[in-house]
């Protein structure tokens, strides 16, 4: 099948909705339904979806399309890469798909190498007898050694490698699958001797690999680098697993390790996940809020624990998480506490996980004037004003400060941390677009059996707005061959924006619909005449102003809106 002809019937099967809510928590919002931008961070959601039109489009940054450019934009693939991946939902068989570079090629290899790696690792913990010990021994259950796809890495310095280059992968595309280590004596394999975490990007995909040593050998654990298709401070091991209870619930648990996401989900906790043996970052709490607001965190109950959990709570704020901390009892974390204690138990110490103001009180040491000024920065950052006006109430109760004089601070520290920015460049570029000609492209888009009465009245030669004019010239051609309107395939950057935008925010009343029309082209045609005006009259044109006026008098009486 013919790629553009895949691409319509991808369209057509799958629902915009449906797949985006895969990657966004998304929320009815009138027709169309909204969600936080997952292409840039916000606060405010701006990012809407479109069920009639099957198109996205945020009000933040810009970015729109339909679902495969969402599929290209999300997750960094190619045009064909998005093409197959989709069609494999959709139930379409592709022949053959057009590649359209190598870096595409390259990074289908890599993830091929990575799943025959996963394969192997898989096949070696059936034979190990020792792997199969340790495994038993930290308590993992088969059903979570298949939930996690479990491995290991048999000792010997090329058992992967060699196979892998049998299979017909080069020692280059090993290497930057983050497979092997190339050395002074040459390639060797990047785990020997360790249990295998394979890490899985949302879709369930490998993207990269923990490895832990039996003993105590050091480091205990070591990972993938970054690849092409792996980004550490963006992944969330146990993603994969935890995607559906994490919507269900409206909930997830952050832990920090890979032991700990596991015994939580065989314990009943299935909305648990962890970052990659590194701090908890920006993008992490940017992933998890494209799912979910409500988050539990849970840090081993050490010194360093706490120090995490207070480094995480900025970023908690800044996007809009709802974030709750549960220390746990020193020399403790969800993996060992579980396993002695049970389901019950550690069901219990969820339920009082404390939310900021309480966490910071009870943690942080030093004078009480300096804590409270670091609560209330953070309140201050928080972009709910009711959530935040909740806080000060909290704090004003459990300080026992009076709220006038949190307030004062707060305010202070609140204008403090509105230092502007500049709008991204694709809402700047919406700035200057004129009201008429946008409404009669937004009417051509939503209704284009109004296509003919609108090009009876105007030609789209008469826009002052040039990317507006090609535009509808192309949604008019469009609907001229087809007899139906959509997002044109040679649209470029600026294009798209409108149409998206458009789409998703039509700004006419379907009710009078032909008056806006009408109204619209009058405008633009009273706006040219005006402007051809100015110009006869500094030019002395007398001929010119003679036709203008006879122009305008037609227009006054209702004759106008001819096309020039």
């Amino acid at each position: 099948m013919r790629s553009d002809r895949a691409a319509e019937e991808i369209k057509e099967r799958i629902d915009i909705v449906d797949f985006i809510s895969g990657y966004v928590q998304l929320k009815k919002s009138g027709q169309n339904w909204k969600g936080v931008c997952p292409f840039h961070a916000e606060k405010t959601p701006s990012f809407m979806v479109s069920p009639s039109k099957q198109i996205y489009h945020c009000f933040g940054c810009g970015a729109g399309g339909d679902v495969i450019s969402f599929l290209v934009n999300h997750d960094r693939i190619s045009f064909p890469e998005a093409l197959q991946e989709l069609a494999r939902k959709a139930g379409i068989s592709l022949q053959s798909v057009r590649q359209d570079s190598r870096s595409m090629e390259k990074n289908e290899q890599i993830r091929n190498a990575l799943r025959d790696a996963a394969r192997f690792y898989s096949e070696k913990l059936k034979s190990s007898p020792a792997a199969a010990k340790y495994i038993a021994a930290r308590g993992i259950s088969n059903e979570s050694v298949s939930t996690f796809g479990l491995g290991y890495a048999p000792s010997g310095w090329r058992n992967l490698l060699q196979l892998l280059v049998r299979s017909g992968y080069s020692e280059e595309i090993l290497k930057e699958a983050g497979l092997v280590v190339i050395g002074e004596k040459g390639p060797y394999d990047m785990f020997r001797e360790r249990i295998i975490f394979p890490i899985m990007a949302t879709n369930g995909n490998v993207i990269a690999f923990g490895g832990r040593a039996m003993d105590d050998s050091l480091p205990k654990y070591i990972n993938s680098p970054e690849t092409a298709v792996f980004r550490k401070s963006e992944t969330l091991y146990g993603i994969h697993a935890a995607k559906e209870a994490i919507r269900r619930q409206e909930q997830v648990i952050v832990t920090e390790g890979y032991m700990d996401v596991i015994m939580c989900h065989q314990y009943g906790f299935s909305n648990a996940v962890a970052p990659l043996g590194t701090s908890f970052t920006s993008g992490h709490a940017a992933k998890l809020r494209k799912l979910v607001k409500n988050v539990i965190v849970v840090f081993d109950g050490d010194s360093a624990g706490i120090a995490a959990a207070k480094r995480a709570l900025p970023l908690f704020i800044q996007n809009d998480l709802d974030a709750r901390i549960l220390i746990l009892p020193d020399r403790e974390d969800p993996d060992s506490f579980l396993r002695k204690h049970g389901r019950e138990a550690f069901g219990g110490l969820l339920k009082k996980a404390v939310n900021m103001v309480d966490f910071v009180l009870s943690y942080s040491k030093g004078q009480r004037s300096s804590v409270v000024r670091e609560l209330l920065s953070l309140i201050a950052g928080m972009p709910d004003i009711l959530e935040a006006e909740q806080m000060l109430v909290e704090l004003a109760g459990r300080t026992r400060i009076s709220e006038s004089a949190l307030r004062d601070e707060f305010r202070k520290l609140r204008k403090g941390q509105k230092a502007g920015t500049d709008a991204p460049a694709a809402v700047k570029q919406e700035a200057g677009r004129i009201p008429e000609e946008e409404l009669l492209l937004s009417i051509a888009i939503a209704s284009p059996e109004k296509i003919g009465k609108i090009l009876e009245l105007i030609d789209p030669g008469m826009f002052s707005d040039g990317t507006a004019a090609t535009l509808l010239r192309k949604i008019c051609g469009l609907f001229g061959k087809t007899g139906t309107v959509t997002l044109p395939d040679d649209s470029t950057d600026e294009e798209r924006v409108l149409y998206t935008r458009l789409s998703v925010e039509p700004g006419f009343d379907p009710e009078f619909i032909d008056r806006t029309i009408e109204d619209c082209a009058g405008r633009i045609c009273k706006k040219k005449l005006d402007a051809g005006f100015s110009m006869a009259g500094a030019s002395d044109d007398l001929k010119l102003l003679n036709a203008l006026l006879m122009e305008k008098k037609n227009l006054l009486k209702g004759k106008g809106h001819e096309k020039r």
